[in-house]
């Protein structure tokens, strides 16, 4: 375990916010499990993986803690299968793009996801027609409060979109340590979103393997989304929001062209970027902060913006939506006030 006391994280970041940590952890699965309890628990941390995916809003957090280890491994495999085995502190993007030269199949369309393996079942991430949780297996954990060690199966994790019980106050104590995944040993690409089906009817390619979706979906990422090493963000920081087939129908009678995802016989999503586009909000500045000019659903670090100029943007985004729309975003970015 490594304990730094008055931690600047701001670089380290998504949105490139001030925050000052007080006492931040860094552990991994060599660390004492006593030191939870005894040393770690009493200063009441919080978990934030590798803080890509949060906004700071207060620019002072009294403490914090991730989890370092990246390693990989195979636990078993069959002809078709392999069941992977990946620390939780292994960047997510390079994780993908391993598995994918190792020809093990079935993320490919999560490349270029920011953040890290302990936050993919956290956020259930998804992409282009697939889930993260299509492919758990098992989740590892444990207790900073204890130092108890759980496995958490596939449908003890209670993912639906973009959530599973992780985000949930009662496992606001709960690390994840390790992940296993299921990926195949066949290719079954999933080329039927329309971005992905555009670019491949432009490059002429008929028939995709795995690793033109990821090569796709990398080229696509680029040209919509900022760089966050170039400027400050967090990726899509509202959920697209489902809502009832009802509320679809009156809200296709005023925008004939409103976009949507069949989700169920009785539910829509459509997507947020589209709503906050319409509302004339793309390229908006507000203070230090913006919504990026190419793609609404991110919020940015336009200049110099601290954590409070960026989360006043989302709520005057949530507000103007609500009352132009009726719907009210969910934000998918972790907030902590």
């Amino acid at each position: 375990m490594t304990e730094h006391i008055h931690h600047d994280l701001t670089l380290s970041t998504g949105f490139k916010t001030p925050i000052h940590i007080e006492r931040y952890f860094i552990v991994d699965e060599h660390t004492d499990c006593s030191l939870y309890p005894d040393h770690i628990a009493k200063h009441n941390p919080h978990i934030i993986g590798d803080a890509t995916n949060y906004l700071f809003v207060s620019e002072a957090l009294r403490s914090a803690i991730t989890y370092s280890g990246n390693s990989v491994s195979i636990v078993s495999e069959t002809e078709t299968h392999a069941i992977v085995r990946s620390e939780a502190g292994k960047n997510w993007h390079d994780f993908v793009m391993e598995m994918l030269n190792a020809n093990l199949f079935g993320i490919e369309n999560l490349a270029l996801i920011p953040g890290t393996i302990g936050a993919a079942p956290v956020q259930n991430i998804g992409a282009y027609g697939k889930e993260v949780a299509d492919n758990i297996i098992s989740v590892h954990c444990l207790s900073i409060a204890t130092g108890e060690k759980y496995v958490f199966s596939k449908e003890d994790c209670q993912f639906s979109y973009r959530n599973s019980k992780f985000k949930r106050h009662q496992f606001s104590n709960i690390l994840i340590t390790h992940v296993d995944f299921i990926l195949s040993k066949i290719q079954y690409p999933i080329a039927n979103y329309p971005d992905v089906e555009r670019y491949f009817t432009e490059k002429g390619i008929v028939n995709p393997s795995s690793h033109d979706i990821a090569e796709a979906i990398i080229a696509i990422r680029r040209n919509k989304l900022p760089d966050p090493l170039t400027i400050g963000n967090a990726g899509s920081f509202f959920k697209n929001p489902v809502v009832s087939i009802d509320v679809y129908q009156a809200l296709l009678q005023e925008y004939p062209l409103l976009p949507s995802y069949h989700v169920d016989d009785h539910t829509v999503k459509i997507p947020a970027g589209w709503l906050i586009d319409k509302s004339g909000l793309k390229g908006y500045r507000y203070k230090g902060a913006g919504v990026h000019d190419k793609q609404a659903l991110v919020l940015v670090n336009s200049h110099n913006a601290s954590g409070k100029d960026i989360y006043e943007l989302s709520l005057l985004i949530q507000q103007q939506i609500l009352e132009r729309f009726g719907i009210m975003l969910e934000t998918e970015v972790n907030i902590l006030l």
